[in-house]
């Protein structure tokens, strides 16, 4: 049996008690742990599988590292046996049939090895049998269960490639935005398929979120976000990269309980810390369980390779989101076969260790059986040679065994058995045949006759002298190398969704023609209204004033324990109002009154519902601070966002009177979208001055989004007549921008509109600090067709362009350059500074030519002009460049 298979055959007895142990240890931990995140479980279970992994590696090196001591044992028990053989033939050929006679040495080694088990090599070949089963039975399943993960990844890969090849889906948008919230990169592509029932995340470096078409139909829109949510989590948390180490494990340890246990529960705590983010980020628990189940009834067969986020115990993940308790359940019954095993195998392997032919097994195929044939002629009892314990016997035998062998052994063994034997004679009566003869070595092969040299050949006649080559044709000059291909211009980064109008813990809304439904709950309250047709509330907002015809408003409070609901419907011109209590009708009194009363502003300042006619019954009341008022008490930037469009439109505003305005949307506005389509409005709206230009930027300055920034200020630039000063708050607003595009998009808007541009302005550091080759270009060209330019803003513009990356660009900027303003003494040094920065041989040469045709070259500008020409490595570019000079002498 060779060492592979009983190294590994050990490894996977020893891996059941381990494995046990591990999870044992780790099932201890996430008890202790139940009442903690399910991060802190998802860590302790992936600890564990890791430990599982490590384990068998562990028992192997140990195992290798014995197996190589016994080898070198092993060894040493051969060169003793050789030894030993050589020294007794001497003694076999002074008499063949002479017996030995016992000494007190034999007699004692004769009652020990009594004492012991009989050594049966029939026993030991049946368990290295056994041990090679277990081993060829282990890679057996290990490669089925590779086909099976095979097949999951070319399922999965299939499953990608066409998802990354169909158009994304109309849920895209919200894919973004969610993607926004959660701190990634960039969204996941999300696509509609008829080839999955759950939705699943496919992909790593390019995921790409699969939805069913079928569960789509059943599913609300908050609840279509809150499953892209959790799939957007998987891919933040790298899930699918763990899934696929969690396969590898158990493919390899396929055979133990305790692996499949342990990673069925990291797919669960994986689950719930998915569920966690997504209810955090979509805010209704209901909502989401609702769609789990949705996904359950439509849930079949998927590919354990994909992340899904039907995956895990539906009721587990339905009580664990709505906080309902989890009661102990019954322990699996694979525990106790888990436990069984490891009572077996630790028990079995440690009493095989300690059977006498497992530890003398391997000796006793090592030991010679020396066979010293006595004077009387009968025939000797074999010997066997065991390795001694701790130094044996000290020096061996050495001058033979006097007294104990008739006539001794001829001259001993001069220098005794390295490492010293232990001599175990058992007296046995048994004839023993005779060793064969060695056999007679044959004789030699006689070598072949050398072959005979061959005859010399006849001299062979002079070749005729060829004559010579014609000369080479002189080489064809090179032909000039193609200029480099100019760079692509960058993607423009998509713009962020809007988000959807939160309003505290919870907020949905949904409407459809006339029918109108919306959802909230927050600190423990939750209310459930449904609205068909118009509505207009009292001024108080304790009753309904008006309703269209056949229309009904539906209030449910949920804040007690039964809730409470409140109907009006508009019948035959007269409004009727009807109170029930856990679905039992209650007469209209003062409680069901106090009800509406109470359900009602809530209603109001959390949607925005009749937000328009709100503002203006306040407007003409209460004047614009009765509105900023009514602003302050408004919950969620939707619906302030809301009353603040109502007000611009309703109310006669001028520079003066948008000022409070201004800073009310500077404090109370978070949301950059709603903030930028709030200044948008006033932007469209009201005439502004310098000072009211100067709040509206300072509003926009708190803005992170530098989409809507930019959004925000090209509102403000549209604007006829266009306050003074504008453009320079703008061009310096750019300074804390993050995307190159959009900072560029506000330079060239605000260099248009005729920013101020000196060496020392906001514009050169704004674009020192971009990092976009061809956005800076970009910039500066349009600095360029912006005349006139000063002489400062002509030398910060050639130092922009020397800190370009790309050559190709920096060509572009400095042509554009000389066309427009030539070069002079003055912009001499950083122009030529900037050529001498260009490694492109193509580059530098079209901007020299570009000078020469366009711009007289005293002598100052000469000697640059050769500086830079030297710099050519080319031969072909420099000669052009020479040539031009030359020409442009003549002239």
């Amino acid at each position: 049996m060779t060492p592979f298979l009983q190294i590994g055959g050990w490894v996977l007895i020893h891996f059941v008690w381990q494995g046990a142990v591990i999870a044992l240890a780790a099932a201890a931990a996430l008890r202790v742990t139940e009442r903690r995140s399910a991060n802190v479980r998802y860590a302790i279970a992936c600890a564990g599988l890791a430990a599982m992994l490590a384990a068998p590696g562990i028992t192997a090196r140990a195992l290798g590292s014995d197996a190589a001591l016994v080898a070198a044992g092993a060894l040493s028990i051969d060169d003793a046996r050789l030894t030993a053989r050589a020294t007794s033939d001497g003694a076999m050929s002074a008499g063949r049939h002479a017996r030995l006679q016992p000494s007190r040495i034999e007699r004692r080694a004769t009652v020990q090895s009594r004492g012991r088990f009989p050594l049966s090599s029939f026993n030991a070949e049946q368990l290295d049998r056994f041990i090679a089963g277990i081993t060829i039975t282990w890679l057996l399943g290990v490669a089925i269960l590779l086909g099976r993960m095979a097949g999951g990844l070319w399922h999965v890969r299939r499953l990608h490639q066409m998802a990354l090849a169909t158009l994304s889906s109309p849920w895209q948008t919200a894919c973004r935005r969610l993607a926004y919230r959660l701190g990634l990169p960039a969204a996941a592509h999300v696509v509609e398929s008829a080839l999955v029932d759950v939705p699943t995340v496919v992909g790593w470096l390019r995921p790409a979120i699969l939805l069913p078409i079928a569960a789509l139909a059943s599913l609300t829109s908050a609840q279509v976000e809150a499953i892209l949510a959790h799939e957007l989590a998987h891919i933040r948390r790298h899930d699918y990269a763990v899934n696929v180490l969690q396969t590898i494990a158990e493919t390899l340890l396929f055979y133990h309980p305790g692996v499949w246990w342990l990673s069925r529960r990291i797919r669960t705590e994986r689950e719930h810390c998915c569920d966690d983010v997504a209810v955090a980020l979509c805010g209704d628990p209901v909502a989401y369980a609702q769609a789990l189940a949705e996904l359950e009834s439509c849930r079949t067969l998927s590919t354990t390779m994909a992340m899904a986020a039907s995956g895990g115990s539906l009721l587990d993940r339905v009580r664990r989101i709505l906080r309902v308790h989890i009661s102990d359940e019954p322990r699996s019954p694979s525990w106790a076969v888990t436990l069984a095993l490891t009572l077996v195998f630790t028990a079995g392997a440690g009493s095989l260790r300690h059977l006498p032919w497992m530890v003398t097994r391997g000796d006793a195929r090592a030991a010679p059986t020396i066979e010293r044939p006595a004077a009387d002629g009968r025939q000797p009892s074999p010997s066997t040679w065991t390795p001694a314990g701790s130094g044996g016997m000290s020096g061996g035998v050495s001058g033979g065994i006097k007294g104990g062998v008739p006539g001794g052994v001829q001259r001993g063994v001069p220098d005794g058995i390295a490492g010293g034997v232990t001599i175990d004679v058992a007296r046995d009566d048994r004839q023993v045949p005779e060793p064969p003869a060695p056999p007679v070595l044959p004789a030699p092969p006689v070598p072949p006759a050398p072959p005979a040299p061959p005859a010399s050949p006849a001299r062979l006649a002079p070749r005729a002298q060829p004559a010579p080559p014609a000369p080479p044709a002189p080489p064809m000059p090179p032909a000039p190398p193609a200029p480099p291909a100019p760079p692509a211009a960058p993607v423009p980064p998509a713009p962020p969704a809007p988000p959807a109008p939160p309003a505290g813990d919870h907020f949905s809304l949904s409407n459809h023609d006339r029918d109108w439904h919306m959802q909230w709950s927050s600190n423990g309250r939750r209310m459930d209204v449904k609205l068909s047709g118009r509505v207009t509330f009292t001024d108080d907002l304790t009753d309904v004033l008006k309703l269209d015809e056949d229309g009904y408003l539906t209030v449910r409070d949920w804040s007690s324990l039964v809730p409470h609901t409140v109907e009006i419907k508009s019948v035959n011109g007269s409004i009727t109002h009807a109170y029930f209590v856990a679905g039992l009708s209650h007469p209209w009194d003062d409680e069901a009154r106090r009800q509406l009363a109470t359900d009602l502003p809530l209603l109001v300042r959390r949607s925005g519902l009749g937000a328009e006619q709100r503002t203006k019954w306040i407007l003409e009341r209460k004047g614009v601070g009765g509105v900023l008022d009514e602003i302050d008490a408004l919950e969620g930037d939707y619906v302030r966002r809301l009353y603040f469009q109502a007000l611009v439109k309703n109310a006669p505003l001028d520079a003066a009177a948008v000022l409070p305005v201004l800073a009310k949307v500077n404090e109370r506005l978070r949301s950059d979208y709603d903030r930028r389509e709030t200044l948008r409005t006033i932007a469209d709206r009201v005439k502004l001055d310098d000072r009211a230009a100067g709040a509206y930027v300072q509003a926009i300055g708190a803005m992170k989004s530098d989409y809507d920034r930019r959004q925000a200020l090209s509102a403000l630039f549209a604007m006829r007549p266009l306050p003074a000063g504008v453009a320079d708050l703008a061009l310096k607003s750019t300074a804390d921008m993050r995307s190159d595009y959009d900072r560029r998009e506000v330079m060239r808007a605000a260099l248009v509109h005729g920013a101020s541009v000196g060496k020392s302005d906001a514009l050169f550091p704004a674009i020192a600090q971009m990092k976009s080759s061809y956005d800076k270009r970009e910039v500066l060209l349009e600095l360029i067709r912006t005349k006139p330019v000063g002489a400062d803003a002509k030398k910060g513009l050639l130092t922009a362009a020397t800190g370009l990356g790309s050559d190709y660009d920096r060509r572009v900027v400095l042509d554009a350059f000389v066309k427009a303003f030539g070069v002079d003494r003055a912009v001499a040094e950083p122009f030529f500074a900037a050529v001498k920065a260009m490694k492109s041989d193509y580059d530098r040469a079209e901007v020299l030519l570009a000078l020469t045709r366009t711009n007289a070259l005293d002598a100052s500008i000469r000697q640059a002009y050769v500086d830079a020409a030297e710099g050519i490595k080319s031969t072909y570019d420099q000669n052009r460049v020479l040539a031009a000079l030359v020409r442009a002498e003549r002239r």
